[in-house]
Formats: C-alpha cells, sequence, structure tokens
C-alpha cells in the first residue's frame, strides 16, 4: 500500500452558523495526482485551505507530510507551509513590478536562502515548467495567461514543497493552454514525485488525475 502524504479525519469547518465541511474523512496516498470536483460552495477550497494550512478545521485531525497540523502553532504553521506545501491559484498573484525570476525566488527569499543559490533554484524551476526559452528578466506582463501561470507554478515548487495544491489553477485559461497546464503537473509528479491536489469544476480534466473525489454540500458523495 502506497504511503499516506495527506490524511483528514472527521473533520468539520463552521464559518458561524454555517457548516463548510462535515465529518469528512480521506487519505491521499504520497506522488498521486488528486483532484476534488463539486458544485460551487460544496466545500472544495475549504477542503484545500485545512490541506494546506491556510484555515485550520473547526473540529478533527489533519496530517501533512507526516505531521498533525493541529498541533502546530499560527507561526509554525506558517514555517511549515513554507517548506512543505505549494500552492497554485486561478489568479496567478505575480508581482508585476519584479522580473519573472524575481518572483520565482520569492518564497526562497523567505527562506533566506543566498542569492547565487535562489537564482539557481529558480531557473531550474523554470525549467521544469518548460519555461527554460523565456527571458527570465521579463516581467509577468510580458508573457501569456498560460506563461504566466507556469511561472506561479514555478513559484509554488521552486522550494521543493512536498505536496502541490491548486485550486481552479486552469479557471482563466482556454482550453489548450489547460492541457499544457495539467501536462507540467504530470510531469512535475514525474520529476519530483510531489504529491498534487487539485480542486476544479473542468470535468474535462479529470482524465489527467490519479483518482477523483466528489464534494457535495461539505460531504464526500464518492
Amino acid at each position: 500500500m502506497a504511503e499516506e502524504e495527506i490524511r483528514v479525519v472527521d473533520v468539520y469547518k463552521n464559518y458561524g452558523p454555517y457548516p463548510a465541511l462535515r465529518g469528512i474523512t480521506y487519505s491521499i496516498p504520497k506522488g498521486i495526482f488528486q483532484c476534488i470536483v463539486g458544485p460551487s460552495g460544496s466545500g472544495k477550497t475549504t477542503l484545500l485551505h485545512i490541506i494546506g494550512g491556510i484555515d485550520r478545521p473547526t473540529k478533527g485531525e489533519v496530517w501533512v507530510a507526516g505531521t498533525r497540523l493541529n498541533d502546530l502553532s499560527d507561526d509554525e504553521l506558517a514555517e511549515f507551509r513554507n517548506r512543505n506545501v505549494g500552492f497554485v491559484f486561478q489568479l496567478f498573484y505575480l508581482v508585476p513590478r519584479m522580473s519573472v525570476l524575481e518572483n520565482v525566488e520569492l518564497p526562497l527569499v523567505l527562506r533566506r536562502i543566498p542569492k547565487e543559490e535562489r537564482r539557481r533554484m529558480a531557473l531550474e524551476a523554470l525549467k521544469l515548467v518548460g519555461l527554460d526559452g523565456v527571458d527570465p528578466r521579463k516581467r509577468p506582463t510580458q508573457l501569456s495567461g498560460g506563461e504566466q501561470q507556469r511561472v506561479a507554478i514555478a513559484r509554488a515548487i521552486v522550494a521543493r514543497p512536498r505536496v502541490l495544491l491548486a485550486d481552479e489553477p486552469t479557471g482563466n485559461l482556454d482550453s489548450e493552454t489547460a492541457a499544457r497546464i495539467m501536462e507540467t503537473f504530470l510531469s512535475l509528479k514525474r520529476e519530483l514525485g510531489v504529491t498534487i491536489v487539485m480542486v476544479t469544476h473542468n470535468l474535462e480534466l479529470l482524465k489527467y488525475c490519479d483518482r477523483t473525489v466528489r464534494i457535495r454540500d461539505g460531504k464526500i458523495v464518492e
């Protein structure tokens, strides 16, 4: 049996009187591409945020990369995220005034990696996502939408996280560009052995996933 990389046990999340998650128990093996689908408001993004340590459950346990996130203080949780989890969102969240290279280097700056090592790691990350042919001195606004998303992915994996979480990463992209982003994820899974968890509403993308789970009204339905 494959080693577990992520496990949530009886997880509930309430926002005031409103339940977003209701008793989710699920595990994700190491090194697979897991998709989460469901209607708007079903709790998909809430679950992703709890797995990534962006939010905390109202009740239940969350284990990621062998660590019980419930036991971590806010500072420890931030450090854990920086070292173990990469995030990719629908919006690219790139800094317009910074170069492509500088954007990719940002997580390494937070970890106080020396400048030359940062540059080497950032260029390697750009190569892994197929952007080694792009001038890293360019600003993000000089790139296409698909290229900007790949820069965001490079930034997410530059510190070699164990887990990559993607929330509707192709939501603003056309179908051809979305397919290229999926191929990028598959390549990263092969090259780095990273565990990928993606939330999507696009059922056409499920063919790229190793496993799919559906959520409705805060519960797993299959």
